[in-house]
């Protein structure tokens, strides 16, 4: 009498699992990243994974017949293995969970938060030398109520500086609050600055502003988190290991001779970025945005404002709802998308694919008359004028090749459209 044998489905997926996690956790002890954190984002892999292993199985099993197989889900293997996954993360992964939990007590905080303008009464405070290690790698900052400035000094250790902004009080209890409105600074290789302001008023939420400058050695790199939910976040002479996150929720973004690949993000304040190396990632709901000098991809999105980019040299990403868009010296693909404003987009180069529209606008393009590249445009309403003999207009439509066309110019409107020699 044969027995079957019974397959388990998920043991192969749950060994994938304690290798790839094995194998992150050794690269990042050997070499201080963090791709361990890439479980947060992969791990659907899991399933897909777990369902591959099940198809393959039954497929085997179909040509193998009379082998007696039955399968059976290895639930008890999969579950060990994402335990122990989970476990190591945890473990390994402190300091990540440590700075969201900032992140979320600074949201509930802010959420009933009367803030404080930078009037009335000032206290500063003297400047916090906060040593640094060669394993320090990362600083995190989160403000509720003020500015945050980043900038480069001739100093061996981080220097922090507040300035506390206490309106509509005056005289000793104004001093009081200023001086208990204090600096929380800790860590190692991830070092957390954090404000603690004193609450007064009637309601006992008015918030003081506390301005924070922010000093770091000019021969040391660090990534960083900066975040303040009503205040302007400016960076000057900062150079990254690889990344800076930016977010506030009232405020401008100022970078200017900063490295690293930036990403930043304000409800409410104008966005200006000169001289970066790396790419950028920068958005606003309300507010013009200007990037010159960039090394890399540009991306700026607005909901109500206009966009500058001038001097990117790599893939552009330009949108807003309502604004005009203008572009300079494209070195890489162009994506440029307004719905309501004018499009002009200047080039001595086309080097990518351009791809423009603008739903009630005017568009210019001014493009080379050498080089190679196809030009395609459509326009549902105006006048098309153009200044290449290469290039042919048909009613609404314009379309011609420079060169060997090995590259595409479309744009799309319902305006205006000229096409000039650049």
């Amino acid at each position: 009498m044969n027995r079957k044998r019974r397959m388990r489905v998920g043991r192969f997926t749950a060994v994938l699992l304690l290798i790839a996690t094995g194998v992150l956790l050794l690269d990042d002890a050997l070499h201080g990243t963090e791709h361990l954190l890439l479980l947060l984002k992969w791990w659907p892999l899991i399933a897909v994974l777990w369902g591959l292993e099940s198809m393959v199985l039954y497929l085997v099993s179909r040509k193998s017949k009379g082998t007696g197989r039955r399968f059976q889900l290895d639930l008890r293997g999969i579950l060990l293995a994402v335990v122990l996954s989970a476990s190591v993360f945890i473990v390994t992964e402190q300091k990540h969970y440590l700075h969201l939990w900032n992140k979320v007590s600074l949201n509930l905080t802010a959420a009933g938060v009367d803030y404080g303008e930078q009037e009335g009464n000032s206290v500063a405070k003297d400047m916090i030398a906060y040593p640094v290690t060669m394993e320090t790698r990362n600083i995190n900052v989160d403000n509720i109520n003020g500015d945050i400035i980043v900038q480069r000094g001739p100093v061996t250790d981080i220097g922090v500086q507040a300035e506390t902004w206490v309106d509509q009080i005056t005289g000793p209890e104004a001093e009081v609050i200023g001086r208990e409105s204090a600096l929380e600074i800790s860590g190692d290789s991830t070092i957390t600055i954090q404000t603690k302001g004193k609450s007064y008023g009637q309601s006992g939420k008015r918030q003081p502003r506390m301005e924070l400058t922010i000093t770091l050695p000019e021969d040391r790199r660090f990534d960083l988190s900066l975040r303040t939910m009503n205040g302007s976040i400016s960076l000057q002479h900062v150079d990254a290991i690889k990344q800076i996150s930016m977010e506030t929720a009232n405020g401008e973004l100022k970078l200017d001779h900063v490295s690293g690949d930036i990403k930043g993000s304000t409800l409410n304040g104008k966005v200006s970025a000169f001289n970066v190396t790396g790419s950028i990632d920068l958005n606003t709901n309300q507010g013009n945005m200007q990037a010159v000098d960039i090394s890399d991809a540009a991306t700026l999105t607005t909901q109500v404002g206009n966009l500058s980019i001038i001097r990117a040299l790599g893939k552009i990403d330009a949108r807003t709802k309502n604004g005009n868009i203008y572009v300079d010296e494209i070195r890489s693909d162009l994506k440029a998308e307004s719905l309501n404003g004018g499009i002009t987009a200047r080039s001595s180069l086309v080097a990518g694919n351009w791809d423009i529209y603008s739903a009630v606008g005017e568009l210019t393009v001014s493009l080379p008359e050498t080089g190679s590249y196809n030009l395609d445009g459509t326009i549902s309403y105006g006048d098309i004028r153009n200044q290449f003999p290469e290039f042919t207009v048909d009613k609404k439509n314009i379309t011609g090749t420079i060169g060997l066309g090995d590259y595409t110019v479309h744009i799309e409107g319902n305006s205006d459209l000229k096409v000039n020699k650049y």
